[in-house]
């Protein structure tokens, strides 16, 4: 962790987690939405996306803006995916800010509904943000929606179907807390984060229609304000109201005694002709058990060891855990449930090594990690071990590992196994902070001011306007600086309107920001939504999108594959220890690109062959032509291209965020 502080930490920027002292809240401010009931709202007003890359190009390009109503990363997503090389696809823009509008006296809450593990969501009203309330609902989580304006978020919620309050049929409870703006630490204040226990950001720099008819940053909501003092001021809100999550561990059952040790049995190969044998003792120091034997091959090859019955409900936890010295052989640990009670060849078998220099190791063996087993071989249908309904515990040493594959690390002849207190249980941290960023903000960070590494890069990249993909990686940093057990999700081209996008594809994860292709909000608000019950995602940075190989198609993502995902991916604290190089340092924004060189930058064969599949899209959709790069723009901001083409023609007040 100190090491990721320290390679993210920009010049004249303290990146480290403020004091975790609590002091006195601010003043209260009479609760804008806090919880205000939601009205019914008339028919929602075209929304600009909040994410996506084309609103802060131009920022880039003005015109792109006022056509497409795109926001500027997911610009980064269509270009990036149409390269067709290493290139990032920077989609993930957030769900941007809504602007600040009068709220309406709060109304009492029509049930006293309870605000306990709740999610706080920040850019809720974004596209992204309220796609991952929507999932987080669905998945029976509390979530507290926290918004600038309670009319837009009456307005937003109320377009979706979601109302405040418990909802039908998930049992999620949905809270708005109105008058909330990063940008301003006295907002942050207890009572937001009361219940809370979890925080998403989908923030994004909020831009659109100047007064002189221009574009550019609305009330100072730059990507600077929003995204990297914004995730500053909320991460020092959550030391000053959250306490850190730490692994927490217990003895289930203890091994002590001879009176604790009377719950197990022998159980070796005698049972099957063989020779072997063992038995388990208190330690001579009364601190544990020894488990000794004879492992003896022929005619059999292994020695055991279970409990009797049981009865144990450990749902709760995360897996088993054991304190262990032995001689560098592999042992297993075996959990049978009560389903299997009468099926005596089913079981659930874990593996776990042992140090060669007979030092103690502690041993934590995750539900995942025990595979189903049936007469012997693993069973590929088997369900996965939850923790709950545990009847019976085994200890297992053996010439096999797994389907009568050899142990490649045991040895025939006597053994000793020292098991400290006995077997327990524990629970690790979940992500309290989740962020969602945007790929390409690491390259960014890499290229630095070389201007002609600069020029070879993605063109997100050689425009990178208002600096948001600086601004985005010290938000990054901030969050792995935090002290607070963190998940920093990058999507790539954020694509909702593509037919694509509608088609059940596998999600692909990887590290090291070389990652380009496209993926959907309700897609990254599932891995969100996932991330945050999953002590696999904690401490890691991942770019994500849809995976575009043949056999992709019609995979889905359910548990396995999303705690697999999860798995595959090396810890921020281990990157260089798995060929990933460390974090680069934040450094501050180039010079913007001259107006020429963001014309040859728009000309890009690129951009055209992004706009080409646009300009497709569009016409299936019934919607009128728009030029080259507004067609660009809208493709990567998916559906929100219609949307702000309608707004602009309204001539009404446009928002457009560098996030979706």
């Amino acid at each position: 962790m100190q090491a990721a502080a320290a390679s993210c930490s920009a010049p004249g920027r303290n990146l480290t987690r403020p004091s975790a002292s609590r002091r006195t809240a601010p003043a209260r401010a009479a609760p804008l939405g806090g919880r205000r009931r939601l009205a019914a709202a008339p028919p929602p007003r075209a929304a600009v996306d909040p994410s996506s890359v084309a609103s802060a190009v131009d920022l880039a390009k003005p015109e792109v803006l006022a056509a497409a109503g795109a926001g500027l990363l997911a610009l980064l997503g269509g270009l990036a995916a149409a390269m067709g090389q290493g290139g990032s696809g920077l989609g993930a823009a957030l769900g941007g800010a809504a602007p600040a509008d009068a709220a309406a006296d709060a109304a009492p809450a029509a049930e006293a509904l309870p605000r306990k593990d709740a999610v706080l969501v920040l850019g809720a009203t974004g596209r992204a943000g309220r796609a991952i309330v929507q999932q987080l609902l669905r998945d029976g989580r509390t979530v507290v929606a926290a918004v600038r304006s309670a009319d837009k978020a009456t307005e937003v919620f109320s377009s979706l179907g979601v109302a405040e309050g418990r909802q039908e049929g998930s049992g999620g409870i949905l809270f708005v807390d109105a008058g909330v703006d990063v940008t301003k630490e006295e907002t942050l204040t207890e009572e937001l984060f009361r219940g809370v226990t979890q925080v998403v950001s989908a923030l994004g720099g909020v831009a659109g229609r100047l007064p002189d008819g221009g574009f550019g940053y609305l009330d100072g909501m730059t990507p600077e304000a929003v995204e990297a003092k914004g995730i500053a001021n909320v991460v020092a809100a959550m030391a000053r109201f959250m306490a850190p999550a730490k692994r927490a561990s217990e003895v289930v059952l203890s091994m002590r005694t001879a009176e604790d040790l009377e719950a197990w049995e022998r159980l070796d190969d005698v049972i099957m002709g063989g020779s072997s044998s063992s038995g388990l003792g208190p330690a001579a120091d009364g601190g544990g058990a020894e488990w000794k034997g004879d492992l003896i091959v022929e005619g059999g090859g292994f020695c055991g060891a279970r409990t009797r019955k049981l009865g144990l409900d450990l749902s709760g936890f995360d897996g088993l855990q054991l304190r262990v010295k032995s001689d560098g052989q592999t042992f297993k640990l075996n959990v049978k449930t009560a389903d299997q009670e009468d099926t005596p060849e089913s079981t659930y078998q874990a593996t776990f090594d042992t140090a060669e220099d007979g030092d103690w190791s502690t041993v934590r063996l995750p539900w995942h990690t025990f595979v189903p087993v049936k007469r012997a071989q693993s069973d590929p249908q088997g369900e996965p071990l939850t923790g709950d309904s545990i009847s019976k515990l085994g200890l297992v040493l053996s010439r096999f590992e797994f389907n009568k594959m050899p142990n490649p690390a045991y040895h025939p002849g006597p053994f000793t196994l020292s098991i400290a207190g006995g077997v327990g249980a524990y629970r690790a941290p979940r992500p309290q902070l989740v962020l969602l960023s945007s790929a390409g903000v690491e390259r960014n960070a890499v290229i630095g001011d070389d201007t002609e590494a600069r020029k070879r890069s993605i063109p997100i990249v050689q425009l990178n306007p208002g600096g948001v993909l600086n601004w985005k990686y010290e938000a990054e940093c901030a969050a792995r600086a935090s002290g607070f057990p963190y998940c920093v999700v990058r999507a790539t081209g954020l694509d909702d309107g593509s037919p694509a996008a509608s088609e059940s594809r596998l999600l692909e994860a990887d590290q090291g920001d070389t990652m380009s292709g496209r993926v959907s909000r309700a897609e990254t608000a599932l891995v969100i939504s996932a991330a945050l019950t999953n002590p696999e995602a904690a401490g890691k940075t991942f770019e994500l999108r849809r995976s575009e190989a043949a056999d992709g198609a019609g995979a889905g993502n359910g548990p396995r594959q999303l705690n697999r995902l999860f798995l595959k991916l090396a810890p921020d604290a281990n990157r260089w220890r798995v060929g990933l190089p460390p974090f680069p340092r934040a450094v501050p924004p180039p010079a913007p690109p001259t107006e020429e060189r963001k014309a040859e930058i728009l000309a890009d064969p690129r951009v055209a062959a992004a706009a080409a599949r646009d300009r497709q899209q569009r016409a299936k959709a019934g919607l009128g032509p728009v030029s080259e790069a507004q067609a660009a723009a809208g493709e990567a901001a998916g559906a929100g291209a219609e949307e702000g083409a309608k707004e602009a023609a309204k001539g009404e007040k446009e928002l457009v965020s560098t996030q979706a």
